[in-house]
């Protein structure tokens, strides 16, 4: 028997506005198997987990279907409700240790579910307490303390048992983990792992991703009540598809993840629904709202379609913020997304080149999804080098073809050349050889403006390059505009350097060992400072390194190449916690030793 959810919405009403907690939300609950339920504070999760008990709040509104077998619960009665509560379904609430009675001992709370649906004395009840609290891995003792008495995590421990006392066919556990130390964490996963391999189903509502990662079957993420993406929840630090569900693991600090933490672009907002007159409109309509806050409402409307997330989404295009977006699988998963899920900017199959009778790349495929940070790492002369400038447009295939956003590249190259170049930024290895020491410091940055956008008015460069400069953090004082490279330090011509190959907006960011020559000092400021500009302008980053250590800081996805091949890619963590070719364990094994 499943517990089903199928087009549920819930809104809660305000005087004269409503927020929209859930829209169209559907999933199912599977006896023996753990669903999970992630998504930023706000996103509805806590509103779906005491839907399906019937406890919203008397100013939710809701509709939709929430079947228990052949049996609804939208439109219940609260005596039908009350005979599905703790005996079919039972619900650990969110910070549940404060619902805990702090004038009673816990053995009488523990024995409530007992008391009211089994009719049972106290004395008839204390063998199953005592049973109850020893499955939760508790001393009986226990229940004649009060709640004060005891630990976070054995309060959690006792709300677990206190759920699992009748034995229920399904349990709902809203951040089970929070504010656990690692070992009451690990003691109280290892209680919801036994839950349902008893045959409970379970629905885990966590922020958790670790948690999330190693004991879910299933996964659903919401966003601002809309299901962005369900998935296997073994793929949600691994291999996410919407670019939502990559950033939410991208911000989280799990125990195998390397990569500095992310972030979400912009704020996490609410939806507000109000009436009002529009100009012109003699009827006043319903208006959604975006707001940053559930009482402050910016005059910010949403248009009628499209998605939810394309205001901080980082491969956004237009038609997203116009078309009707409904998901649609992709795989094992399915996504909420225009684009069918994070897109592939940058596609080579095949390329290859040399130098005369030097092979310097064999036959290679690449692909960088849209805003991850993807490091090449390997020995000088591995062909790192070669195969980012063929990235960039720079260096032409001896075969092979190249991709940029669906569009062959060579032949755009020869139909729109300034097109393609203020799509892809350069950052070269030695900054000091990479300009030109006769132009100062406003004349770098505005050099591929000339070059690329020549309907620009001085003005306009002068405010792009301003701009730019301003972007990392560098002064744009009339003295520092006319400095030239030699009177720059390494560190702030670096700088210049990416404020020039970022000058014209670009999408891809080709960085060629931008860190190689700087101190550990400059180095993390620099590298801090891309990280931020990717979540920023949502860059997609082809960063090419010899430094591991850099490449463990920075990247989603590595490649190790080799004499000219590329001979083993994959998920940073998993590269490097498991490599699989002894030339990638050989070049970890010299990174350990080096340090």
């Amino acid at each position: 028997m499943n517990l089903t959810v199928h087009g549920l919405n819930v809104t809660y009403q305000s005087g004269g506005h409503r927020l929209t907690a859930l829209e169209e939300v559907s999933l199912r609950l599977t006896p023996g198997r753990i669903t999970a339920l992630v998504g930023e504070s706000g996103s509805g999760k806590t509103s779906l987990g005491k839907a399906l008990l019937g406890l919203l709040p008397e100013n939710a509104e809701f509709s939709g279907s929430i079947r228990l077998g052949e049996l609804e619960l939208v439109g219940a009665g609260e005596e039908q409700l009350n005979a599905i509560r703790w005996q079919r379904v039972a619900l650990v609430p969110q910070n549940g240790a404060a619902t805990l009675n702090p004038v009673h001992r816990l053995g009488k709370q523990v024995a409530e579910p007992l008391l009211a649906h089994r009719g049972l004395s106290w004395k008839e009840t204390e063998e199953q307490v005592v049973a109850a609290l020893e499955q939760v891995g508790l001393d009986p003792e226990l229940a004649r303390r009060f709640p004060h008495e005891i630990s976070g995590g054995e309060l959690q421990r006792v709300l677990l048992a206190m759920a699992l006392i009748l034995e229920p066919e399904f349990v709902i556990l809203d951040e089970p983990t929070a504010a656990l130390d690692v070992v009451s964490k690990g003691q109280i996963a290892a209680l919801i792992r036994r839950c349902a391999d008893r045959g409970t189903g379970v629905l885990l509502i966590s922020h958790d991703l670790q948690l999330v990662d190693e004991l879910a079957d299933e996964l659903t993420v919401l966003y601002l009540g809309q299901v962005m993406e369900t998935m296997p929840a073994r793929s949600l630090l691994s291999d996410p598809r919407h670019p939502y569900t990559m950033a939410l693991a991208r911000s989280y600090p799990g125990r195998d993840t390397h990569r500095d933490l992310g972030g979400i672009r912009g704020d996490a907002l609410y939806r507000v629904i109000h009436r009002h007159r529009e100009p012109g409109s003699a009827t006043p309509h319903d208006h959604i709202h975006l707001v940053g806050s559930a009482t402050s409402h910016a005059d910010c409307h949403l248009p009628a379609r499209g998605c939810l997330f394309q205001t901080r989404c980082t491969q956004a295009v237009a038609a997203c913020a116009r078309e009707e977006i409904s998901l649609q699988a992709a795989g094992e998963h399915r996504v909420r997304c225009l684009r069918g899920g994070i897109a592939v900017e940058l596609e080579l199959r095949g390329v290859c080149k040399s130098y005369g009778q030097v092979a310097a790349l064999s036959p290679t495929d690449l692909n960088l999804r849209a805003g991850e940070t993807y490091c090449l790492v390997g020995e000088s002369g591995s062909g790192k080098s070669t195969l980012a400038l063929l990235a960039a447009g720079l260096l032409a295939p001896d075969r092979g073809s190249r991709t940029f956003q669906g569009r062959e590249l060579t032949r755009w190259l020869k139909e729109d050349r300034r097109g393609l170049a203020r799509r892809v930024g350069l950052i070269q290895q030695h900054p000091a050889r990479a300009v030109s020491h006769r132009l100062t410091v406003a004349e770098i940055v505005a050099e591929p403006l000339k070059l690329q956008m020549p309907e620009l008015s001085r003005t306009q460069r002068r405010q792009r390059v301003e701009a730019a400069l301003r972007e990392v953090h560098l002064t744009t004082e009339p003295e520092f505009l006319a400095r030239y490279p030699h009177e720059l330090n390494l560190g702030a011509l670096q700088r210049v350097c990416i404020a020039r190959a970022l000058a014209g907006n670009p999408v891809l960011l080709v960085a060629d060992e931008p860190t190689s020559a700087l101190d550990p000092g400059v180095q993390a400021k620099v590298l801090k400072l891309l990280l931020d500009l990717q979540i920023e302008r949502g860059l997609t980053m082809l960063f090419i390194t010899h430094d591991l250590g850099v490449a463990r800081k920075i990247a989603d996805r590595i490649g190790v190449m080799r004499a000219g091949s590329l001979v083993e890619e994959g998920p940073a963590a998993r590269l490097l916690n498991h490599p699989t070719d002894p030339y990638t364990r050989r070049l970890l094994q010299f990174g350990a030793d080096s340090q």
